[in-house]
């Protein structure tokens, strides 16, 4: 096997690993986000029942702590945005990288096909010469029925 088709296969490889691993980052942000929303609703819910408690008349006590809670829920949903923002950066850059690496396969076996190709055509050359030398050499020997 020619040195150029392992780089092609080690190319494959790179990109594929490449791939897969800017999907597992790009999922992580994805449910990162999802859970974020997931927080802040939560803390609405949270800023609704203190609205009805409120209008309730339920005791401040449990409102205080009910408003404690939905701001640590909102200060949690604000931290998770820099932990959102520098996944989709790494995302963006593993599928940079992933690019790269399928640019780098795509050239590889452009090469790779076109080394078969000369190959195809040496050989197609190859047994075309032989095939002339075969002919030329049967039209060159005497058959010995020229003195009869």
């Amino acid at each position: 096997m020619k040195a150029i088709h392992l780089l092609l296969k080690i190319a494959k490889i790179k990109e594929d690993i490449a791939m897969a691993k800017a999907r597992k980052v790009a999922k992580q942000a994805a449910d990162t986000l999802k859970f974020q929303g997931q927080v802040i609703s939560y803390a609405k819910d949270y800023e609704n029942q203190i609205l009805e408690g409120g209008r309730a008349g339920t005791k401040v006590a449990f409102i205080q702590d009910a408003d404690a809670f939905r701001a640590k829920l909102l200060e949690s949903s604000r931290s998770m945005d820099q932990q959102v923002k520098d996944l989709q950066i790494g995302s963006k850059s593993i599928m940079e990288e992933a690019m790269k690496a399928k640019m780098k396969s795509e050239g590889l076996s452009k090469l790779a096909e076109k080394d078969l190709k000369n190959e195809q055509k040496k050989r197609e050359k190859s047994e075309e010469m032989q095939f002339e030398d075969l002919l030329s050499a049967r039209a060159s020997t005497r058959t010995g029925t020229e003195n009869a």
